[in-house]
């Protein structure tokens, strides 16, 4: 998996450069989240644009790494970019009521 970092406001946004339309491991992410979180920082995106699939493993991680950066009052996990496959997976375990979705970067938050 390739990721490709940028930035956008206070916001650092992974974005998952991948071949594969489906992911199944995001230990790559965690490891790369975990080092922002050790640097101080605390806001994060991470873009699925062109992922129709996650696995439940994967799910798991994006939690994981939620609940860390909500340890820190400034914390924030979200995703932008999903596809309505994606966006549908997300609904269906009721994970668009823990994460914030946005459509694209240009929604995320400008002051949080």
């Amino acid at each position: 998996m390739r990721l490709e970092i940028k930035a956008h406001g206070h916001y650092k946004i992974i974005r998952i450069e991948d071949e594969l339309e489906i992911i199944t491991d995001l230990s790559e992410l965690k490891f790369l989240i975990e080092g922002y979180i050790s640097h101080g920082i605390r806001k994060i995106a991470v873009s699925f644009k062109g992922t129709s699939y996650i696995y439940s493993g994967a799910i798991a991680v994006l939690m994981e790494c939620f609940k860390k950066l909500s340890d820190f009052p400034d914390g924030r996990l979200c995703i932008i970019e999903p596809n309505n496959e994606l966006k549908g997976v997300f609904s269906a375990l009721n994970i668009d009521k823990i994460l914030k979705i946005y459509n694209s970067e240009d929604n995320l938050p400008l002051i949080d």
